[in-house]
């Protein structure tokens, strides 16, 4: 293959990264849904035209492979030949494409240029209600779910199929939102098809082709140099969730058995526990996703995912288990297994780099809360993303309030003064966790409060404690402490994780605690100082100083006791 003028190489590199962040920020400022425009729980990409990965937002890492799994199954719908300018494809089937679940939904649109499919732009992007129970059962399969959407032309040659739009619409209990988000989907993808057609025209059809499989050659180069820098060898890791919302005394164990030699490298699930029967199951391409973001932190974070980490990275699965699962079942709450399995990958891959080695994230997660608009006249579903933190790492405490390790630089919670205005609630509280983090010389970061008063009568959907993580809290390494895991309050009264929702009524107070991040090495070996800061700053409470690091902080002063702590460390030791 003939190389490209570097020069151009570059333009066209430039150019594509523009793109996607052009269709973010319509995808987000477009949208109708408080998840999608405040939460930003969304995503953007560009394909070629063998629909492999030029580029998508390297500020969501959940979604890094989300459209690399849209060739496997697409031409089971529609052949090449068959699409058509102004066509545009809908779906949400977790196993025709979509890599993450029936709230999902993926927009594809085909670009021609000069008569010619030169590429495709996608969204993703989650609805916040798209039928299936609210709360009250755990889907026990696919069908259960909602409504599932196997790849389908939304648009014809530049119509809308409306037929779609009110099958869509009749399906949601929140239509306007549901089809608002769904057409700032649309709106971002042809946006991102413009300024496709744009470059086409500028360089050239074939330039543009050999300039994004170039890209892909690259990061694939990059990504085999940074292998062959890695200790060769086996190591695994794993991890439990405490049940899957059906069978409540059955843990689920996550494996990975990850192979090292040269410049190649391959990731074994197959040990992984059988298929749950509740809806925490999550599809191979998504666990994929868990390999990529895992490799790129642990070798080298200046890297842009594409098709080169595809061709790199492998995989192998047993179907049948929680993370391959058969098709059918249900995996409409795949965040805590997904969250859960990118902290086990970065576990074992920190094993071949010690000095890389991390705590347990938070893991991922949020509150949903609907309402039959009984005094607003409507019904209402309110969705947040929350932050739990990031773990400690051999030079630093781990990141306090942010959503975990796949949703690192997007998801967020939204501003309250939006809430307030838009939901019968009032955001009462926010803050830190203290004592959350998990303690080490480097303390894990801390999680989130966060408390709604309820104005008319709805309900909460509860999960699980911590979202399943309570059997086997985000661990330490290296001689650092779990940190403390979440939960649901009503009132200052725990939900007990075996309830499906809580009733509440105007005047209600919901608490929401996130997880925290563990710590990294000995909590004695931790600077006094620090933990005065942190007690100082309200991360850590003076007797959480005594308890967990040995520091005696005199209540007085405000000060550290050295000689009270030395002797209590010394104790401890």
């Amino acid at each position: 293959m003939t190389k490209l003028d570097p020069i151009v190489l570059e333009l066209i590199h430039s150019k594509v990264d523009s793109i996607i962040e052009e269709m973010r920020v319509v995808l987000f400022h477009s949208g109708y849904s408080t998840v999608l425009r405040e939460s930003e729980d969304g995503s953007a990409g560009l394909l070629d035209a063998q629909m492999r990965t030029v580029a998508v937002s390297k500020k969501l890492p959940l979604h890094f492979g989300s459209f690399s799994a849209i060739a496997e199954h697409l031409p089971r719908y529609y052949r090449t030949e068959e699409l058509e300018q102004g066509d545009i494809i809908l779906f949400n089937h977790p196993y025709a494409g979509n890599v993450t679940h029936p709230s999902d939904t993926v927009v594809l649109v085909p670009v021609f240029a000069q008569g010619t499919l030169a590429a495709f732009t996608a969204t993703l992007a989650h609805k916040a209600d798209l039928g299936g129970p609210q709360a009250s059962t755990a889907a026990r399969d696919q069908w259960e779910e909602g409504l599932v959407i196997p790849p389908t032309k939304y648009y014809v040659r530049g119509a809308v199929n409306r037929e779609v739009e009110r099958l869509v619409a009749a399906n949601s209990r929140i239509p306007v939102e549901t089809l608002g988000d769904l057409r700032g989907q649309v709106a971002a993808c042809r946006v991102g098809e413009e300024r496709m057609q744009e470059l086409c025209a500028r360089f050239g059809l074939g330039t543009v082709a050999a300039g994004c499989a170039e890209l892909m050659e690259r990061v694939a180069g990059r990504l085999r140099s940074a292998l062959e820098s890695m200790p060769d060898g086996v190591h695994e890791a794993d991890g439990v969730l405490d049940h899957d919302l059906i069978g409540f005394d059955r843990s689920l164990r996550v494996h990975v058995s990850v192979t090292k030699k040269g410049s190649g490298i391959l990731f074994d699930f197959s040990g992984s526990d059988a298929q749950a029967r509740g809806p925490v199951n999550v599809t191979p391409a998504l666990i994929k996703n868990t390999c990529y973001f895992g490799l790129m932190a642990m070798t080298d974070a200046s890297l842009p995912f594409n098709h080169g980490f595809t061709d790199v990275v492998k995989t192998r699965f047993r179907e049948g288990t929680i993370v391959c699962p058969r098709p059918g079942a249900p995996v409409s709450y795949y965040v805590p297994l997904a969250y859960l399995t990118a902290d086990v990958v970065l576990k074992a891959l920190g094993q071949f780099h010690p000095e890389r080695a991390v705590g347990s994230s938070g893991g991922g997660g949020g509150v949903r809360i609907v309402g039959a608009g009984a005094k607003s006249d409507r019904p209402w579903v309110f969705m947040e993303l929350l932050d739990t933190a990031l773990g400690a790492s051999s030079k630093q405490d781990g990141v306090s309030l942010i959503h975990g390790t796949l949703g690192v630089g997007q998801f967020r919670p939204g501003p309250v003064e939006i809430h307030e205005t838009e939901f019968p609630m009032r955001v009462v509280r926010f803050d830190v966790r203290a004592d959350s983090g998990g303690p080490g010389k480097f303390r894990g970061g801390l999680g989130c409060t966060r408390e709604y008063q309820l104005l008319e009568d709805a309900a909460v959907r509860v999960r699980g404690k911590g979202d399943m993580r309570s059997k086997m809290p985000p661990w330490g390494v290296f001689g650092g402490h779990a940190a403390r895991v979440g939960g649901i309050s009503v009132n200052g009264e725990e939900v007990p994780e075996t309830a499906r929702e809580v009733r509440v009524k105007p005047g209600d107070i919901v608490r929401v605690n996130m997880n925290a991040g563990g710590g990294y090495g000995d909590p004695l070996e931790r600077d006094p100082e620090l933990v005065l800061g942190d007690v100082l700053d309200g991360y850590v409470t003076p007797q959480g100083a005594r308890d967990d690091y040995g520091v005696v902080i005199d209540p007085d002063s405000f000060r550290v006791d050295y000689q009270a702590t030395e002797k209590l460390r010394q104790e401890r030791r």
